[in-house]
């Protein structure tokens, strides 16, 4: 077996040698870079004293104190039903706080990215047509085109319509309008799930950058590593900023992952 392993290898550097064999391409690199909104005075979203219960319902949260401006970095973490995509409602207004207040600077602009990303778009016409129509209809077809293709949606994908696309595909188009709309805010809920590497660390990479303030809600710690400068921890009706740093964070989730297992295990 061994014999046969060199055997082959020598055969394989032999066809590379002669071009016989083509060599591997590397993984693309997405420019997912968003534009810088300006500048505005801090805090640019203010959270003070916010308790929240839905109808006929305990609270989720209480006397949460807090306030975002343009260098947040943040990711909130915590177990599913704690109220982590509640809060970013919040913070857009889609709901109002049972008690306390949210005050926005008047100039904010949010861009979201939620789990139902694809509600955004619509599905039955082609990406091509729904941004020269509905995004950018003033600007010519090639500019439109260049924005699709530096989010990944490139060739004949313009041309499809999207309810044929994957997920993924349908993510980064939803991204390009965000970066088209130039906020000063992003808000992102899971927004890994549907990507592929090439796609996170598009995004790790854009989000580095941006000039503006992040919120992610996040289980993909490849994500959080690269772009969190701090963890909000919602549970327990609270949500607290984590006293650590990523390291520290990423030992704490394993030692909770191994101590939940352990107990599942044992009944």
């Amino acid at each position: 077996m061994v014999r046969q392993a060199q055997a082959r290898e020598k055969l394989l550097a032999k066809k590379l040698e002669e071009g016989l064999t083509g060599k591997p391409e590397s993984d693309p690199q997405y420019d997912w870079s968003f534009p810088d909104a300006g500048n505005l005075p801090v805090p640019v979203l203010s959270i003070e004293k916010v308790s929240f219960a839905y109808p006929n319902s305990d609270p989720l949260y209480h006397d949460v104190d807090f306030g975002v401006d343009l260098q947040t970095r943040v990711c909130l973490v915590g177990p599913n039903g704690a109220g982590k995509t509640t809060l970013v409602k919040l913070l857009v207004e889609e709901l109002q706080p049972t008690k306390g207040a949210i005050k926005r600077n008047q100039h904010l602009k949010i861009s979201r990215f939620t789990q139902h990303f694809e509600d955004v778009l619509d599905l039955s016409m082609t990406p091509l047509d729904f941004f020269k129509q509905k995004i950018m209809s003033t600007k010519p077809i090639e500019q439109v085109r260049s924005l699709l293709a530096r989010y990944g949606c490139s060739g004949s994908m313009q041309t499809q319509t999207m309810n044929q696309l994957s997920a993924g595909q349908k993510a980064r188009i939803v991204f390009a309008k965000i970066g088209y709309d130039a906020p000063h805010l992003l808000m992102l809920d899971e927004p890994t799930n549907p990507l592929d590497m090439e796609s996170i660390d598009a995004l790790a990479r854009c989000l580095k950058s941006f000039k503006g303030g992040v919120i992610i809600i996040s289980h993909d710690m490849r994500l959080i590593s690269q772009v969190a400068e701090e963890i909000w921890v919602c549970d327990n009706k609270k949500i607290e900023r984590f006293n650590g740093d990523i390291n520290k964070f990423k030992l704490h989730t394993k030692k909770e992952n191994a101590k939940r297992l352990s107990q599942h295990k044992n009944g």
